[in-house]
């Protein structure tokens, strides 16, 4: 038999020996020789979860790994300045719009924000998310409508539904809210954990979208609906056993806000 291939090496020639893979390694994978070169461990392979890491936080790159190429893993441009202030602002100031012009936000600008979220944390690294992004109009209506049947079909209504069931009989969509995109979040439930990652990857979405001058609000009833009425799973077309987990309606906001209102204060308990 052939000697088995790890699919990590390290370059004892460029290596310092200053364990920054060792202690930086999510699954502790990384162990020392006699020499004190880190060395990954072949009998605990199976739980590389492909994190990359170890090749990002190397300032010698001396580790090569066979699942994440340094060809496709650029240096991080220190010379970018995110200052705290902005950072903050950015956080405060995103707000859900729910006023949209008509016009269209370009396919390349959607694929460039949703490409961003593919750095967002998943559990495991499991990255589970799959992307529906629905641009025609008729078919955000059919969507919309099908939200307010289900409205319709539910005894059980509450309050807040019925405003948005008798708007839509008047008329005005407070379900899609006329926007002119929806990106839809679904995934093949296996771990229990793909709802978080689905909203944790609508964040990103939302923080990049913002970026770009563009605006955002989960689509929450759609998704609700989606879980109780099978008619929209079946206009949505998902892969067979995908659920939805979580939805964003997205375009350029009709209006800008000017001022950051205040919220309720951080309910800490320090120990």
């Amino acid at each position: 038999m052939g000697e088995t291939v790890s699919k990590v090496y390290i370059d004892k020639s460029k290596c310092s020996r200053d364990c920054i893979c060792i202690e930086l390694c999510p699954a502790g994978l990384f162990g020392q020789d006699s020499e004190g070169f880190p060395v990954f461990s072949l009998d605990k392979e199976a739980c590389c979860m492909s994190c990359g890491h170890c090749v990002a936080a190397c300032p010698h790159d001396a580790i090569t790994h066979s699942s994440v190429s340094r060809e496709n893993s650029p240096l991080i441009n220190q010379d970018i300045a995110i200052t705290a202030e902005s950072t903050i602002q950015l956080l405060k100031t995103r707000r859900s719009i729910r006023a949209y012009k008509k016009e269209r936000v370009p396919q390349e600008l959607i694929a460039r924000i949703i490409d961003v979220t593919c750095w967002a944390p998943s559990a495991g690294n499991n990255q589970p998310v799959h992307w529906l992004v629905i641009t025609n109009i008729d078919e955000l209506h059919r969507l919309a409508g099908l939200v307010a049947a289900w409205f319709r079909k539910n005894s059980g209504l509450l309050p807040r539904f019925r405003v948005y069931l008798g708007a839509w009989d008047e008329g005005k969509d407070m379900i899609l809210r006329g926007a002119p995109h929806l990106a839809v979040l679904h995934a093949l439930p296996t771990r229990g954990l793909e709802a978080a990652d689905c909203a944790i990857a609508i964040t990103y979405f939302e923080l990049a979208a913002y970026a770009y001058g563009l605006g955002t609000c989960w689509a929450g009833l759609l998704t609700e609906a989606a879980d109780h009425y099978p008619p929209i799973i079946k206009e949505l077309k998902l892969p067979e056993g995908h659920r939805v987990f979580g939805a964003v309606m997205f375009g350029y906001p009709e209006h800008r806000y000017q001022r950051i209102p205040p919220r309720k204060e951080a309910k800490t308990t320090w120990r």
